[in-house]
């Protein structure tokens, strides 16, 4: 992704990124910082302390060199994040700030005015083995705008943020797929790359007496996939664009073109998905098994968590009850 000069981004949507000193969230703030640049607006980096001598059950604050020690090494963290996010991205507006309270119920509230919101895959408190982290799935879930999860490499190596393979989608005809088709377009026409689009045409059940003869119903998938991406190839002429409808299981398709992507855009729910979820079984197992970033792309919300108030560099106390307010998302 090209660097720009300095550039004036007041006003628009920044990007929000979370950090935790992990490789994940390494790699989360390398993206994060070229996703901004890329975009020309500002970055915001959001380190939590989440520790029982800050707040606990019966609502004490200890004080003490253990309290002092732990807000040290998190305004350490955050530092240092701010200044290699400056390093990598010169012309971008940074902006760090310090959190007391759980990492997933403070990013989905400051989430709120954000363009994007990237994470990493699994923090310094993920069990080993896990391969997408509860905070992760908790933001690519609930947040009010698109959400990039980015997990290290298989040898445990930070994601680079230099373009290096095609950007995949999901197609189902659904309108989630359609924001989904049109973010990953952006995205691609951002990072000068391709853009695969996969539609898995699955078998469907049929009475006995209404049975379409299989070639008819691919015909009709096949029609019905080339006409939605002709009509998002018009829109962006110099985009490399390949489609391929394949019968196999939408996950596993996605899963598999993953391997060596840029990046996977997925919607939150596709169509077969039930009323009210908020993210399908598809987007679950891409968001776990997909070799390379994962994008996460909601249909437009009309609630959302209210941010927090935020003061530049200070500890603040996320809400209590964060969660609570989560299924007024759906």
């Amino acid at each position: 992704m090209t660097k720009t000069s300095a550039v004036s981004n007041c006003g628009r949507p920044p990007v929000l990124v979370g950090v935790d000193g992990s490789v994940s969230a390494q790699g989360a703030l390398a993206w994060a910082a070229a996703e901004a640049s890329s975009r020309r607006c500002p970055l915001r980096i959001i380190h939590t302390l989440n520790s029982p001598m800050i707040g606990n059950a019966l609502d004490m604050i200890f004080a003490g060199d253990l309290n002092d020690g732990l807000q040290s090494a998190a305004e350490w963290v955050l530092a240092e994040a701010e200044a290699h996010a400056r390093h990598v991205a010169p012309g971008i507006r940074v902006s760090g700030e310090l959190f007391a309270g759980g990492a997933a119920p403070t990013l989905l509230s400051q989430a709120q005015g954000a363009a994007l919101v990237v994470v990493g895959s699994r923090g310094l408190g993920g069990f080993r083995g896990l391969l997408v982290g509860s905070v992760s799935a908790a933001v690519a879930t609930h947040a009010p705008c698109p959400v990039i999860v980015v997990r290290p490499h298989r040898d445990g190596t930070a994601f680079p943020t230099v373009p290096s393979g095609r950007v995949v989608v999901g197609v189902d005809g659904s309108e989630v797929s359609t924001a989904a088709i049109r973010f990953a377009f952006q995205e691609a026409a951002r990072r000068r790359v391709g853009v695969t689009a996969v539609h898995a045409a699955m078998p469907t059940r049929q009475h006995p007496a209404l049975v379409v003869p299989a070639e008819i119903v691919e015909q009709i998938e096949h029609q019905l996939f080339t006409e939605a991406m002709d009509s998002r190839r018009a829109l962006f002429p110099g985009i490399d664009l390949e489609a391929k409808l394949v019968h196999s299981h939408p996950a596993q398709a996605l899963i598999d073109e993953s391997d060596g992507a840029e990046l996977v855009v997925v919607g939150s729910h596709g169509r077969g998905g039930f009323a009210g979820m908020l993210l399908g079984s598809v987007s679950q197992a891409v968001l776990q098994h997909a070799a390379c970033p994962v994008a996460v792309v909601h249909p437009q919300r009309t609630k959302a968590i209210k941010p927090l108030p935020a003061n530049h560099r200070r500890l603040q106390l996320a809400a209590p009850n964060r969660f609570a307010d989560l299924k007024e998302l759906s």
